[in-house]
């Protein structure tokens, strides 16, 4: 067992850096709190994003056992093609990988292309080499030395493997850096491309990606790394050790705004992984003891707030979920194009301003 007065040298090294870190990080987020409808308290599940297209019993019994094997070669055939024209690189390797769901493509392009931060990542995230995974997230680390994401997966694998204070580090490292990047979005549009390519409707070539970009972006990993966070916080205030488990909570908090922000901040799946970090790492604390970092609020006022925001959130879904049946396959694939530039909230609050409320 790593000794715990180790850990809390550590946490208090930090302490200071982390907290004038966070004050600017946080005075500069503030003034986008309003237009965020974001702060709940619910587990990341997504809405209309992010849902593997269903194949209907219909559809299935239509085609016969040689008729789907001469589709599943005419599929393969042309993705071939397509990695032809694009000279099997890194990005049309992944994309053949999410179009086939065929994880060869992935191994091909981890072994040409293993110092490519996309092709690290999907590595990561798909776990392809379990006995390697600390290879591949050095490698990470190495390709991305700005993305926080890199340190963020390092931690949860390290807490995993019961090596806290090496955790400790990387929790410490990501909360430094400017960046956090997953690559949805370019990982979104190369599926797309390929699967128009291959001859897909519009609207099946866009559920396609949205499948395949969910088990890419990471949230699962940062989950358990937001628990391990938590069961860490936990242990510190065990032991009477209130500045360390506050010195945990900031960074859960910079992690839950990460995922909350900026481009990552387009998916409701990310706001809602976000928020649910926020919650856990509140959790813990005296909810009635003011925190700087709160910018003064205690977490039951947060909390409440959160709460507040949950309510208005649902009520849109609520009122999406029932005119969504009627979209035709256009003005699906119109809403996913403002999804990309606006963000699913702002998507869903157009289609509901071209309808009407039900």
């Amino acid at each position: 067992m790593q000794s715990a007065s180790i850990r809390k040298w550590l946490l208090a090294l930090t302490l200071l850096a982390v907290t004038l870190w966070t004050i600017v990080y946080f005075y500069d987020q503030s003034a986008q709190k309003a237009e965020k409808a974001t702060r709940i308290i619910l587990e990341p599940q997504g809405y209309f994003s992010y849902h593997k297209p269903a194949i209907s019993a219909s559809k299935t019994n239509k085609l016969s056992a040689a008729d789907a094997a001469a589709a599943q070669k005419n599929l393969r055939q042309k993705v071939e093609e397509w990695l032809t024209l694009h000279h099997r690189s890194a990005d049309s390797l992944l994309a053949a990988s999410h179009v086939l769901d065929d994880t060869n493509y992935l191994k091909e392009a981890a072994t040409n292309f293993s110092n490519d931060p996309r092709v690290e990542l999907t590595v990561l995230t798909r776990n392809a080499f379990p006995d390697d995974r600390r290879k591949w997230l050095d490698l990470f680390k190495a390709s991305s030395p700005s993305n926080s994401l890199a340190n963020y997966l390092s931690a949860q694998t390290y807490f995993q493997n019961g090596q806290s204070e090496a955790a400790v580090k990387d929790l410490v490292a990501a909360t430094g850096k400017p960046d956090f990047e997953n690559y949805l979005l370019e990982s979104q549009l190369d599926t797309e491309e390929l699967g128009l390519f291959c001859g897909e409707s519009p609207l099946k070539s866009v559920e396609t990606a949205q499948a395949s970009s969910a088990t890419d972006s990471g949230l699962t990993t940062l989950k358990q790394l937001a628990s391990q966070m938590t069961d860490l916080q936990k242990q510190e205030l065990n032991v009477g050790d209130n500045n360390s488990a506050e010195n945990l909570a900031q960074m859960g908090m910079i992690l839950g705004d990460q995922l909350n922000s900026g481009a990552n901040g387009n998916y409701l799946i990310n706001q809602l992984a976000g928020m649910a970090v926020e919650s856990m790492m509140l959790a813990p604390l005296d909810a009635n003891t003011s925190y700087d970092f709160l910018d003064g609020e205690t977490p039951a006022q947060r909390l409440h707030e959160n709460k507040q925001q949950e309510f208005k959130l649902n009520q849109l879904i609520k009122n999406f979920e029932a005119i969504k049946p009627a979209l035709t396959d256009a003005e699906q694939v119109s809403l996913q194009e403002r999804v990309k530039i606006y963000g699913e909230v702002a998507a869903m609050q157009w289609v509901l301003q071209q309808r009407g409320n039900p």
